[in-house]
This record gives structure tokens, C-alpha cells and sequence, in this order.
């Protein structure tokens, strides 16, 4: 367990810039948590890539989506209005473990009007429940069953910056209770919670994963025995995106062993150097496969120790020739 938790401290070292103070978790996320995304939407919106490439088409889309008139009903534009959201669970297969974050600005009184009107006209597929936190204090948990499914997720509003919801009703309630006493949130996993805390802020997309949820994917059976043997000694992955002038990926991977990341790093960097052989000549005629080997040459494979470090990045000059070739 000791040198599980100081691999743990070197992949964050690494990570987190010289100084970097471990940022405390919200208040809303569940102590099981053992797997983590967070998608920064106001950052996403307001990036020049963003606005250049997909700006419109994203609004377009939403705006012939199904959901746009309830969204218009309760006052929400994703646009203006949403401005993080959050996925947390453990490590199961099971559909109701885990809760959904979303902060921004939410209209309560039109989504509680919405509410009451759903629950009167359509009782057999939405319900309020009145759900105590302790101490005398109850709040309203709205369950929406969805269509085709032998599923409901369980929605709260605990005020008007922030939405929970959920497939399990207990998680709902227990982040009601949980963000009520205002305490720091302490997760049952405490190596994942210093990696969480390590996360940068500043990335547009956050993600943190036990390395236990990769080996047990199905894609390893398809991969060469080296690398499932060194994914395998995987404790955690945590990294993200970062968006600005340019898109940047920043992975950290803590092994079990030395010997492991070694290996990792060496498969990494052959894999790369052998797909850009193959894309350098298939890219010629292949925008995509083209646009794909810019990326692989920016590749930087780092690290050391039980630590592996990778980076790789997408320049705006690049997209500009990849769109001029398209349209050419």
C-alpha cells in the first residue's frame, strides 16, 4: 500500500504545476466515487476553437433537438446557462450507482411549476417525493421514469446554481444530506481522492480512473500480450483537455511497478512511431488520416519511475489547412 500511495505521489507531482494547492471536491460528490469526468462548458463555449469550428453547428443542432422546447419552457439555455457538469460513480456495472452534477443558473420557480404540472397530467411517469435530510429538514427529489426502460432518474434542485441527478434515489438524497452538514468531502478512496484534487481546474474536460476499470474491458482481448500485461499494472489514470488557441491532451498513468510504466512507455512509443510510418503514407490522400498524423508528431511520452507522463496537442494552424483541404 506504501508504494501504491507514493506512485500516486509522483504521478501527481508531475501533473500539477510547481505550488499548485490541492483543490477541495464538491461539496455534491458521492464517497464511493472511484471514477470522475468533469466537462468545463463555459470554458468550451467561450474558446476560439470553439466559436470558430463548432459554434453553430452545435446550436443548430440543439435547436431541432426534441429537448429544446422543454428547455425553452424552463427557462435554460446551455448556452448562457450551464456552466460545469460533473459525472461521478464507482467502479460497477450496476445503472443506478453514481450521480450527475450540472452547476449553472437554474430557474426554480419555472422548473417547479413544470414539475407540478408533470406530476398532475402525468403521474404515471413523473412523481415528487418529499424526502427528509434530518433535523426537520426536507427537500423535493422529482423522478422521471424513462421511456422503454425499468429505469427513473431521481432530480433534485438543492439551490438555484446547481442540479443533481441520478438513476439511484439514495444518491440524490445522500448529496442532499452530505452538501447540508458543509463539510469537506471525503472520499472512501483516498488515493483517488488526492488525484481529483490534483486535477487542473483550467482543463476544459477533467477525467480520473482506476486502472482496475481497464483491465477489465473487453477491448484488451483484441490487444498484443505486452500491452495488456502493462495496462493491467495500471493504478490510475487521471488528466484532461486543455482549449484554447490550441487543443491540448495531458494524461498521467501511476503503475503498480517501475518495471510496468517502463514497459508501457517503451510499447507507447514504438505504437506511435509505427502508426505515423503507415499514416505518412495513407495520409496523403486522407485529410483525416493526415490530420491524424499532425497529432501523433506532436506526441511527448514522458515520465519516470512507476509514472508514466503522456502529451499531445492540436494547433489551430493545423485545423485551418485540415478545413481548407475539405473544402478544396
Amino acid at each position: 500500500m506504501l508504494l501504491c500511495r507514493l506512485a500516486l505521489l509522483a504521478a501527481l507531482a508531475l501533473s500539477a504545476p510547481a505550488g499548485a494547492r490541492a483543490a477541495d471536491l464538491d461539496p455534491y460528490l458521492p464517497p464511493d466515487t472511484e471514477s470522475y469526468l468533469s466537462v468545463n462548458v463555459k470554458q468550451i463555449l467561450a474558446s476560439p476553437l470553439f466559436k470558430k469550428y463548432a459554434h453553430d453547428a452545435v446550436k443548430d443542432a440543439l435547436k431541432e433537438s426534441e429537448v429544446n422546447a422543454l428547455l425553452e419552457q424552463l427557462g435554460f439555455d446551455p448556452f448562457k446557462h450551464l456552466d460545469r457538469a460533473q459525472v461521478a460513480s464507482p467502479q460497477t456495472t450496476d445503472k443506478d450507482r453514481g450521480l450527475i452534477v450540472l452547476t449553472g443558473t437554474f430557474d426554480l420557480e419555472k422548473i417547479k411549476k413544470k414539475a407540478d404540472d408533470a406530476a398532475r397530467d402525468t403521474s404515471d411517469s413523473f412523481k415528487v417525493h418529499k424526502v427528509s435530510l434530518g433535523g426537520g429538514a426536507t427537500h423535493l427529489v422529482y423522478e422521471v421514469v424513462v421511456p422503454g426502460q425499468d429505469l427513473s432518474m431521481f432530480v433534485a434542485l438543492p439551490e438555484n446554481k446547481t442540479l443533481l441527478a441520478s438513476a439511484g434515489k439514495d444518491y440524490v438524497v445522500d448529496a442532499l444530506k452530505q452538501a447540508r452538514l458543509k463539510k469537506k468531502t471525503l472520499l472512501k478512496n483516498k488515493e483517488f481522492q488526492a488525484v481529483l484534487e490534483k486535477l487542473d481546474g483550467k482543463q476544459v474536460v477533467s477525467l480520473a480512473v482506476l486502472g482496475k476499470a481497464i483491465g477489465k474491458s473487453d477491448l484488451l482481448d483484441s490487444l498484443p500480450e505486452g500491452f495488456r500485461t502493462a495496462l493491467g499494472n495500471i493504478q490510475v489514470i487521471g488528466g484532461g483537455v486543455s482549449l484554447g488557441t490550441e487543443v491540448k491532451l495531458d494524461l498521467v498513468v501511476s503503475t503498480k511497478e517501475a518495471a510496468a510504466a517502463a514497459r508501457l512507455r517503451n510499447l507507447l512509443t514504438k505504437g506511435i512511431r509505427l502508426a505515423q510510418v503507415g499514416l505518412a503514407f495513407l495520409g496523403e490522400e486522407r485529410k483525416e488520416l493526415a490530420l491524424l498524423n499532425e497529432v501523433l508528431n506532436t506526441v511527448r511520452i514522458g515520465g519516470k519511475g512507476k509514472v508514466l507522463a503522456l502529451s499531445a496537442k492540436l494547433t489551430a494552424d493545423v485545423l485551418d489547412d485540415f478545413r481548407k483541404g475539405k473544402d478544396d
